[in-house]
């Protein structure tokens, strides 16, 4: 929603002597925020609790040379503004200190996720027959080792890739196994047209009753497998092909807005995660030096939104590192990103450390990261540890998920930091493809793809209050 959508709303609910007031303070609160309108001005912007609005009203306000009495009006129509939204539940106020509302325990299930179970009929590598085992393993060191005869250095796939490819294959030899009941199956299986019609007609027919991402996925892997590794399956390449078109562009299982928390939500929790005590206040401190990572972590995605693999995997003097002038700086290179090169040349993702977080990333090296270090014999470079000091590993999506969902009820997940950040930049900077570009490590025309379309938000009202002005002006 955005700040002039909500003024719309709650306008016909002040009284008639205040609406100009009204009015008012909502462009004096847009500047406040810096945003030169309010129809551009986002709630992930204006939805902050209201002492931090006031805060921003005072600055401002001051700055301008406004009376005390100008003041305070404008505070109270922003006030009542926001306590109406939040009476006709157009709007929930953010509290001023983030409290653990929600119990992950109780979290219910995604609206959407009922639409990705499938059945239990994969069957997992371990129970597959050994000469199958053999084939696939033949494919996945050609596709992982970092040197191959004959294979371009660009077809070289992350261990995390093949993950997701090994999961596709455990769902359609399962498929072939228990469905078809085919004993011994092979990886050339994987080519069979028949086959492939088979169980693509029996996941979307039978199973969900719709197309969806997965199905899809699975046929773009089988054909990247005949493209780069299996060429002698050439001819049924068209055939695949033809059989992806016919599946229908699937919906969207999730809706974002289910997972959607603005930066300044983030921040607030991780500021209210940070340990307030020392460590030799704490008997055993491993919980509270985990809270002090995870704290800083979150901050720092609010300012760089990695990806969830870069946080984890970051480490001390290889990506986060001090220059001789003590500047700290992180610096991802190669396959340490997802894209390892970019036209022709290596991916070279080199920022400096936020300054604002400088004192907290210090405080946290010196105090609480030992804590954490010193619960394994084995010392591991990585900046961010989890409570038994090792690495963070998937796990870590489960934990800041409870964290997040405790504090709002979202189903937040950190891959989503992306497209808020995202999302927010190009909303206040009016369109900044560029530097939105530079800083998620992706191509500007992507960028532009994905998030063209928030230049077209309140575009329909922007000409109706162009045409009452028109119709205004001609009376």
């Amino acid at each position: 929603m955005m700040l002039a959508t909500l003024h719309d709303r709650i306008h016909p609910l002040f009284p008639a002597y205040a609406q100009k007031d009204l009015k008012t303070a909502v462009r004096v609160l847009a500047s406040a925020l810096q945003c030169s309108d309010p129809r551009y001005c986002g709630d992930e912007l204006f939805n902050l609790p209201l002492p931090t609005l006031y805060h921003r009203l005072d600055t401002y306000l001051q700055e301008q040379g406004k009376s005390n009495h100008t003041i305070r009006n404008i505070k109270n129509n922003v006030s009542r503004m926001f306590r109406l939204a939040e009476a006709h539940h157009l709007l929930n106020i953010v509290p001023a200190t983030p409290t653990r509302r929600f119990k992950p325990m109780e979290m219910p299930n995604r609206p959407g996720s009922e639409c990705i179970k499938v059945p239990k009929i994969g069957l997992p590598f371990s129970q597959w027959p050994v000469i199958l085992q053999t084939e696939f393993a033949a494919y996945e060191k050609w596709a992982t080792a970092a040197i191959v005869h004959g294979r371009d250095a660009s077809r070289r796939k992350r261990q995390t890739t093949f993950k997701n490819y090994r999961g596709f294959c455990e769902s359609y030899f399962g498929f072939l196994i228990n469905i078809c009941h085919i004993e011994e199956p092979h990886f050339d299986q994987l080519f069979d047209l028949d086959l492939l019609h088979r169980f693509v007609e029996w996941h979307v027919n039978e199973i969900h009753q719709r197309s969806n991402y997965f199905i899809i996925q699975f046929l773009h892997f089988v054909t990247s497998v005949i493209r780069q590794y299996r060429t002698d399956f050439l001819d049924v390449y068209p055939a695949i092909v033809k059989l992806k078109k016919t599946l229908p562009i699937p919906p969207e299982t999730y809706n974002k807005n289910d997972a959607w928390v603005p930066l300044a939500t983030i921040e607030q929790i991780a500021l209210a995660l940070y340990p307030k005590k020392e460590p030799w206040q704490l008997r055993r401190g491993a919980g509270t030096a985990l809270h002090a990572g995870l704290s800083l972590m979150l901050r720092l995605w609010t300012f760089i939104p990695y990806r969830k693999r870069n946080m984890c995997e970051m480490e001390l003097d290889d990506n986060l590192y001090q220059t001789s002038e003590g500047t700290w700086r992180i610096r991802f290179v190669g396959d340490q990103l997802k894209v390892a090169a970019k036209r022709g040349r290596t991916n070279v993702f080199d920022l400096p450390f936020p300054p604002t977080l400088v004192p907290v990333l210090e405080d946290y090296l010196a105090r609480w990261r030992p804590i954490l270090s010193a619960k394994t014999n084995h010392r591991y470079p990585h900046v961010f540890l989890n409570n038994r000091g090792r690495p963070h590993t998937d796990e870590i999506r489960e934990t800041l998920r409870n964290i997040i969902y405790s504090y709002t009820g979202k189903h937040w997940h950190p891959h989503v930091i992306r497209s808020v950040w995202t999302t927010e930049w190009i909303r206040n900077t009016h369109g900044d493809f560029y530097t939105a570009a530079i800083m998620l490590n992706d191509r500007i025309e992507t960028i532009i793809k994905n998030y063209a379309h928030l230049l077209e938000e309140d575009i329909a009202e922007k000409a109706y209050r162009l045409i009452e002005e028109r119709n205004g002006q001609g009376k």
